[in-house]
């Protein structure tokens, strides 16, 4: 492990990504159907709005936390199309890697996912991905390992 032998904030590292859902059950089942995620905790907690609902799933060595919580609200320029979800501050997209985006972007296919785009690169030829969303409008970038930037 890259951190093992560092103390405080040097030995950081990404535990989850955590983001608000309008339907937990149908999140969790998007998440285990499209990418395989596994439930691996669930629960409920109170917020000054009345109660809340927290869901950790798991796959691919990565933990996504899925809250639901009364009357949340739906900024509207975050869910905008791209790539006019770029202007608003805060969270644009989960980010995933795969060695092979044509098969990846095929097996999306087939589960009937809603795409934003397949295959296109951005930055010139740099950075080929797929771009899809969840059952909610969260943008999902996925890109092909070798053509990543900085890799």
């Amino acid at each position: 492990m890259e951190n093992a032998n560092k103390t405080g904030l040097a030995s950081f590292s990404l535990y989850n990504i955590a983001f608000t859902v309008s339907n937990i059950d149908q999140s969790i089942k998007w998440y285990s159907d499209i990418f395989d995620f596994k439930l691996v905790s669930r629960t409920t907690f109170a917020i000054p709005s009345g109660s809340a609902e927290a869901a950790i799933i798991k796959a691919g060595g990565m933990r996504i936390e899925l809250l639901n919580i009364p009357n949340p609200e739906r900024i509207e320029a975050l869910f905008a199309d791209a790539p006019l979800h770029l202007i608003p501050l805060g969270n644009k997209s989960i980010v995933l890697q795969v060695e092979d985006l044509a098969v990846a972007t095929k097996e999306l296919e087939e589960k009937g996912v809603n795409f934003v785009w397949k295959e296109q690169y951005l930055a010139g030829d740099k950075m080929l991905c797929t771009m899809i969303t969840d059952v909610d409008g969260n943008k999902i970038n996925i890109f092909q390992t070798n053509t990543l930037i900085g890799n």
